[in-house]
């Protein structure tokens, strides 16, 4: 059996036997209990990020101070991770009527909610975006050092010079939701190319990755909303990836559970969209974001109460699991995660316990060994 089906195979049963209400071990075989152990205990057996580490948690890392939801993080071009939290706004069920228009607070997040950490403490170095946002949602800082912000309330896109706090450009109508190309319904995720072209998954309600020049200008869309199995039919592309090595771009797929990756066009613009390979239920859980560089592929997965949540790293040339990780007390909802330009860290936002994780890739002993 594969990787992938192993994985697969041991958290399905997990999910099993939590449903039942009964200990795993009640219920699982020795063999089961043992291979989950080694998969996640024993990275001697594995090769990570692209250069071969396993990813082990920083404990007592982060910013030190409360945070609200943490919905997003990136990674800005002098390798600083870069979080954005919802303040004391909650996402609920009574935050959107039936046609997806916002029914919560008028004003905008009194706080700032993005916020610039330093890789090596976590602690602060900058914070801002007090009275702009609704209810941010995702953050990119591409290799210019430009933040954009995806906001679900204000179905907007967003984007920030380094040192600005206006919008340079903003993309959707202030809280109208819509579904044609000046509309985006509850947009989840951003990727830049080098080129300056941009990806949106127009996640929650519209189903589909757009395309669009520098200037905001649509070049193209892929996906549609459906769960028939095809590569085109998306049910909340929650996360974004963009491989250039590769001309890959993945997509979290969430309710499908699975990471779709296509043709990105960076290389061939016409070729948007052709299918490259799908990486399916690696969890039997749902698949919340992903981050890509130099053919490997990170990715956060599950949540607590779908029994197991776990990072996961593969191999985008062969769509091979190479890896699974978490902290030694385990994820509870991991909601985003990004990846350092040099690969030598990961992080991983959590919207449950409201916190940020720091990995380092531990290059079999190569790299530094965090303390536990």
């Amino acid at each position: 059996m594969t990787a992938w089906g192993r994985v697969g195979a041991v958290l399905c049963c997990l999910a099993c036997v939590s449903s039942q209400g009964a200990p795993a071990s009640d219920y699982l075989d020795d063999n089961f209990l043992y291979e989950m152990r080694s998969l996640l205990d024993n990275p001697e057996s594995w090769r990570g990020v692209s250069g071969g580490g396993h990813p082990r948690a920083v404990e007592r890392w982060g910013p030190g101070i409360q945070l609200g939801q943490v919905s997003g993080v990136s990674v800005d071009p002098q390798g600083r991770p870069v979080i954005v939290h919802r303040g004391p706004r909650v996402w609920d069920q009574r935050m959107f009527n039936a046609t997806h228009h916002y029914q919560g607070e008028e004003a905008a997040i009194g706080e700032d909610v993005v916020l610039v950490l330093d890789p090596e403490s976590g602690s602060v170095v900058r914070s801002w975006g007090a009275g702009r946002f609704l209810l941010p949602h995702g953050v990119t800082v591409d290799q210019w050092g430009n933040t954009w912000l995806t906001d679900v309330a204000l179905h907007q896109v967003l984007k920030f010079t380094p040192s600005g706090e206006e919008p340079q450009l903003a993309l959707g109508e202030a809280r109208i939701p819509g579904s044609d190309n000046t509309h985006f319904c509850k947009p989840t995720s951003v990727a830049v190319a080098s080129s300056g072209d941009f990806f949106v998954a127009d996640g929650y309600c519209n189903a589909r990755v757009m395309r669009f020049a520098p200037d905001g200008m649509l070049k193209d869309t892929f996906g549609r909303r459906g769960r028939d199995g095809s590569p085109s039919a998306l049910y909340v592309p929650h996360g974004l990836a963009l491989d250039e090595t590769l001309d890959a771009l993945c997509v979290a797929d969430r309710e499908n559970r699975r990471v779709v990756c296509v043709r990105a066009g960076v290389q061939e613009p016409e070729e948007f969209g052709e299918h490259l390979r799908t990486l399916q239920d690696p969890y039997h859980g749902r698949v919340f974001d992903v981050a890509a560089t130099n053919g490997a592929l990170v990715g956060v997965g599950g949540s607590e109460g779908e029994s197991a949540a776990m990072g996961f790293t593969a191999d985008l040339r062969d769509g091979q699991l190479k890896d699974t990780w978490r902290p030694s007390r385990g994820f509870h909802n991991p909601h985003a995660v990004a990846l350092s330009r040099d690969e030598t860290a990961i992080y991983v936002a959590e919207i449950g316990p409201n916190r940020v994780w720091k990995f380092i890739v531990d290059n079999n002993g190569k790299g530094t060994r965090p303390k536990y």
